[in-house]
This record gives structure tokens, C-alpha cells and sequence, in this order.
């Protein structure tokens, strides 16, 4: 099944047909793509490209057509000093004319993410990584880079930063912090409140907040009008649905129990 954009007859390509995976051969780092479109109503003849970029760096390569994929022999990821964080699109543009050389976008599918040499759909990533950086003092913080969420750790923080973000003391007041830190930046100061959109990771918030949570959908913004307070309910609803979740009362007052502070 196919979607379109709202502001032009522009196809939007669910990630579920445009899938990119990592792998390594000979020391170096590069990507296969599955691209399914033969359910989408493009010309055949129309081209396609995959792109991967991360911030200001960017690689192209051409992919076919939609009747005749065919992948590049070379798929290196040579521009990257690493692999963490790359995101791929898919585009399908009309093959061009002399008056429009460039052809016309059709089709795009954006913000793919690598999948491991072993990742499926069952076991992709978590909708929050945890990030071991320096931090200075600080022993953590959300970030937003790329409108993806993560929680950033101390990589300093008790010799073990993996151990430690799951100790029940970290968790009971660490995660209800920043989930009310993520969820309010989303929805109130960025204005996303759409959940219904595959390539956006603040769509994928806002659907664990409906669909785990339980809390429905965010209010609906209207033009001129200052919802900070109903946006306010409906964040402090979701991080009370989390805690209540998780049993983060009990899972703190055991670690108490258990000589902790």
C-alpha cells in the first residue's frame, strides 16, 4: 500500500519496503539494501538512489530503476569515520529531460536506519539508546541530535556504564526525568504530534506514550493558542503511566531496603 505526502502527489515509501543493513568485508565497513517497490505506482523506467548521510556528510549511489533495480558493485561507506548514526533515504526521480535534467522526485523513502548483520524486525533498536560520551561532571543528559532521542551517560560513571543504567537506584530516578524531558520537547516545543509517521522517531514517541502508556492521543494544537497546560496533563499522565509500568516506587524503596544511600 502506498502513501502520499499531503502538500504534493510526492509517494512515500514505508521503511518496511526500503531496508538497508550493515556489513564488513575485508576490514572495511559497507551496506546491502532491499528495496520492494513493485507495489507503488511509479513508471518503471523512473531511477533510483540510496543516500546515506550523517550531519554534513553525504554519499550517493545510483540503484537502477524501479523496473530494473540493480545494486552498485561498490557500496563502501568510505566517508564515515564510523557507522554509528548514518541514516539512509531512498529516492525515485523520473529519468529527466533536456528541459529538467534532473528529473522530478516521485518516491522517497527517509531516515533508514542501518540494521547489524543480525538485526530483524523483531530484535531492532530500542526507541531510546543509551549512549556512554564524555560528560564532564554531568552524569547525564537527553539529546536530540538528528531528532532522534538518546539518553547520554557518563562514560566515566562507576567503571561500568551498562551495569549502572540498569541499576533500579538509575532507572527509578533517571528515566521518568528524562521521558518528561523527551515528551515535552516533542510535543509541546518542537509541535510534532503526529504518530502515524514510520520515519520519524518523535512519531515513534508519541506512539509509545498512546499505545504503552496508555495515555491517548497528545492535544491537538491549534493555531494561536497556548496549550503549554493540557500538554503539560497529558506529559505528567504519560511519565505517571511509566513509573506505575515499572514498579518504580518499589524497585526504589528495595533499593533502600538493601542499604542503598
Amino acid at each position: 500500500m502506498q502513501r502520499r505526502f499531503n502538500y504534493t502527489d510526492r509517494v512515500r515509501i514505508l521503511q518496511a519496503d526500503a531496508r538497508c543493513s550493515l556489513k564488513q568485508s575485508g576490514g572495511k565497513w559497507s551496506f546491502d539494501a532491499v528495496l520492494d517497490l513493485a507495489n507503488y505506482d511509479l513508471p518503471p523506467e523512473s531511477l533510483v538512489f540510496v543516500e546515506a548521510y550523517r550531519q554534513t556528510v553525504w554519499m550517493r549511489w545510483a540503484w537502477g530503476t524501479v523496473g530494473a533495480p540493480q545494486a552498485p558493485a561498490e557500496r563502501t561507506l568510505a566517508e564515515f569515520d564510523s557507522t554509528e548514526d548514518i541514516l539512509f533515504r531512498v529516492r525515485v526521480t523520473s529519468p529527466g529531460t533536456p528541459e529538467e535534467p534532473h528529473g522530478l522526485l516521485l518516491a522517497e523513502a527517509d531516515r533508514i536506519r542501518l540494521r547489524g548483520p543480525e538485526e530483524t524486525e523483531e530484535n531492532r533498536d530500542t526507541i531510546f539508546p543509551v549512549v556512554p560520551t564524555e560528560l564532564g561532571d554531568e552524569l547525564w543528559k537527553v539529546s536530540f541530535e538528528n531528532e532522534r532521542p538518546r539518553l547520554l551517560v557518563n562514560l566515566r560513571a562507576a567503571g561500568n556504564y551498562k551495569q549502572f543504567t540498569l541499576h533500579p537506584a538509575f532507572i527509578a530516578l533517571v528515566y521518568p526525568a528524562a521521558l518528561r524531558e523527551v515528551l515535552w520537547r516533542i510535543v509541546y516545543v518542537e509541535g510534532h504530534r503526529d504518530f502515524d509517521d514510520a520515519a520519524s522517531d518523535y512519531s515513534r514517541w508519541v506512539r509509545f506514550a498512546i499505545e504503552v502508556l496508555g495515555v491517548g492521543e497528545p492535544p491537538k494544537a491549534e493555531a494561536g493558542v497556548d496549550d503549554s497546560d493540557d500538554v503539560g496533563v497529558w506529559v505528567a499522565d504519560a511519565v505517571a503511566a511509566f513509573s506505575r509500568k515499572h514498579g518504580l516506587l518499589g524497585k526504589f524503596e528495595a533499593f533502600l531496603a538493601e542499604g542503598g544511600l
